[in-house]
């Protein structure tokens, strides 16, 4: 797996963010066998899996991998997502995995993601959009702060990075 800083565009606005202005990760993939049906293509609830590998790759290169979360007996779930499949994805695809952080609360942060494949000609096409909210909660279920050493390192990995598009 390979890991860059990308500065596409995401697909629209999310309301109160411009979403067309976040500098995102990329974590580029090769879709597994085990994530295709029978039908040959990813099965729809398989794409959470690709995005989980995506958002933890990008938690890495913040300097702030999950097992970070776990260690201090923390943990983000998925209280929000929007979801939109315009291609399917199929075996052996070789996908590119784009993650920003589009916003930070106090105890919530919005992950943006997008998944791309080369179409034609070798230009990247876009198959899959995905908007989540996350809460962070203590391994009891009680929403909690987020850790200020993440916020920070956050908010740094992408503020160094600026859109080019």
């Amino acid at each position: 797996m390979e890991t860059s800083l990308s500065h596409k565009t995401a697909a629209g606005p999310k309301p109160g963010t411009d979403n067309l202005l976040i500098p995102r990760h990329i974590t580029r993939f090769r879709v597994p066998l085990f994530e295709v049906d029978l039908g040959r293509a990813v099965y729809h609830g398989n794409y959470f899996h690709l995005f989980e590998t995506g958002r933890e790759d990008l938690l890495r290169s913040l300097g702030f991998p999950y097992r970070e979360f776990m260690n201090r007996e923390l943990h983000l779930t998925i209280v929000g997502i929007t979801c939109s499949y315009r291609k399917p994805l199929v075996y052996d695809d070789q996908i590119e995995i784009h993650t920003g952080i589009p916003w930070t609360r106090k105890r919530s942060v919005g992950f943006s993601q997008l998944i791309y494949r080369p179409g034609k000609a070798e230009k990247m096409e876009l198959c899959t959009t995905a908007d989540l909210d996350m809460v962070c909660v203590t391994f009891s279920g009680r929403p909690t702060s987020l850790p200020e050493d993440f916020t920070t390192m956050a908010r740094n990995f992408f503020e160094k990075r600026t859109p080019s598009e």
